[in-house]
């Protein structure tokens, strides 16, 4: 497989299985560090060059004042006009303070003509060049700032001197007036400022920092936001999916409830009958009657599963729905050889649910515990109130869930027991979310599993009376802690 095949498997999510979907977050991270890494070099190019531009030109600005403030001072307007072979001594002080001036290498001072009238290089002065687009613009009046490499191949004539010298240069050409604001004539400066090279040097990074530093801010803050659109959308997505099989629940359990209730009541009084008139307790009626009940409870969790999201309104003792799944649990966990603790304290509280669907949860957690343990092994049942919420929560000591169990227990028809449905658990998780709470698996292999329920508390606290036939089948009243 070539990289550019891998590449593209990577940004269609596909593992190793093949199995491949739309990845929002990845397709993002490519396309967006291509966007936002284009946008942030133009951006530092752009204004990295501005500012080089715009320093350059405030810096030929202050020069051209400084000149303009000497051609008054120095009263030398007049020779640009009528130029001398030697020049006055006011003339000639003029031009010794612009070869003085700071960082200048060469100073040519021009007249309308575009003839030379001076030159800190000697050889030049009276010569006419050819074209000369800056020397053009700025005789019209605009300053010209133009930055050379210092080691070009001199295209220009008068750049005859400064080729080879290893640094960079500004050219600027300045036009000067009379006290009349009449264009008389353009003084060209080639200078070297270092430390402005060096300012716009720092401030020239200081833009590539913070164009690289907020294109990774930015970059970051959307993939953020986008991996969480993504896992809102896998949400929706795994919602759709068990809505999708709620709808095969629904359709299945309306064609085959009404056809199995009715047979399952007569089979079930028949042997009911025939133990009385036989008298044989525990034998086969009883394993009639046991089966039938099983038929009866995996019928009720197809219709309960199927049932609309709106449950109707009851409040619901949590603490004695605990007791009473315990109470129900206790003979099997005693005649396996396991020992079954509960703790629940008198004031748990209620919950605003119908009972026989919150038991159903809790049956369905001890259920799963039941199965999942072997003989010797210890489960703990407690429960405690958190403000308005309470906690429940189951910790076996039994064989635990291998990972890639563990991640597809809340699907629907998910199993790995023979004879289940794949119900159990995703039924208790969607009885859980109607209700505004969260249920939560945790496991590992040889360390058992622990199982936690959050569920929000309804009405007024008010103390649990202890129900002594629900509590203990034997009669005894219900303790704080109880083990069977």
């Amino acid at each position: 497989m070539s990289d550019a095949s891998r590449w593209l498997q990577w940004l269609a999510g596909r593992g190793a299985f093949g199995e491949g979907r739309f990845a929002l977050t990845r397709w993002f991270a490519a396309v967006g560090a291509l966007s936002i890494g284009a946008f942030s070099l133009a951006m530092g190019w752009l204004l990295s060059g501005f500012l080089a531009t715009r320093m350059l030109e405030r810096d030929a600005a202050i020069s051209r004042d400084f000149l303009q403030s000497v051609v008054r001072i120095q009263q030398a307007a007049g020779y640009f006009r009528m130029p001398q072979v030697e020049p006055p001594p006011s003339v000639a002080e003029f031009f010794a303070h612009v070869a003085a001036m700071p960082d200048v290498l060469r100073a040519n001072v021009y007249s309308l003509e575009r003839r030379v009238l001076w030159s800190s290089r000697v050889e030049l002065i009276g010569k006419t060049f050819g074209a000369n687009d800056e020397l053009d613009r700025a005789l019209s009046g605009l300053v010209v700032v133009h930055r050379e490499e210092s080691d070009h191949d001199a295209p220009k004539a008068e750049h005859q001197g400064l080729a080879g010298r290893g640094a960079d240069y500004v050219e600027n050409y300045l036009p000067v007036y009379d006290e009349q604001r009449v264009l008389i004539g353009v003084i060209e400066l080639y200078r070297r400022p270092d430390a402005l090279f060096a300012a716009i040097k720092s401030g020239q990074r200081l833009i590539w920092l913070g164009a690289a530093i907020g294109g990774l801010f930015l970059f970051a803050v959307l993939v953020g936001f986008v991996r969480r659109i993504e896992l809102a959308l896998r949400e929706q997505q795994q919602r759709v999916v068990e809505a999708e099989a709620l709808a095969i629940v629904g359709e299945l359990s309306a064609a085959v409830a009404h056809s199995i209730r009715n047979p399952l009541v007569s089979i079930r009084t028949s042997a009911e009958l025939q133990r009385e008139l036989t008298g044989d307790e525990g034998g086969v009626h009883d394993e009639i009657m046991r089966n039938v009940d099983r038929i009866e409870h995996l019928v009720r969790t197809l219709l309960t599963y199927a049932a609309d999201p709106a449950e109707r309104q009851a409040s619901t003792d949590l603490g004695a729905v605990l007791r009473d799944s315990a109470a129900r649990f206790a003979p099997e966990f005693e005649l396996q050889g396991k020992h079954l603790v509960l703790q629940v304290p008198p004031d748990l509280g209620t919950v605003a649910a119908d009972p026989v669907v919150l038991g159903q949860v809790i049956n369905s957690v001890l259920a799963n515990a039941m199965e999942a343990t072997a003989q010797g092994d210890r489960i703990a049942l407690a429960a405690r109130r958190q403000g308005r919420r309470a906690d429940v929560e189951l910790h076996d000591s039994g064989a635990g869930i291998a990972p890639e169990q563990l991640a597809s227990i809340f699907k629907p028809f998910y199993t790995t027991k023979p004879r289940g449905l794949g119900l159990g658990l995703p039924l208790a998780r969607r009885i859980v979310r109607r209700l505004g709470g969260e249920i939560d698996i945790d496991s590992e292999p040889g360390r058992g599993t622990r199982v936690r329920l959050s569920l929000p508390l309804a009405g007024e606290i008010r103390p649990v009376v202890a129900n002594v036939a629900a509590a203990d089948p034997a009669g005894r009243p219900a303790d704080r802690e109880s083990s069977a």
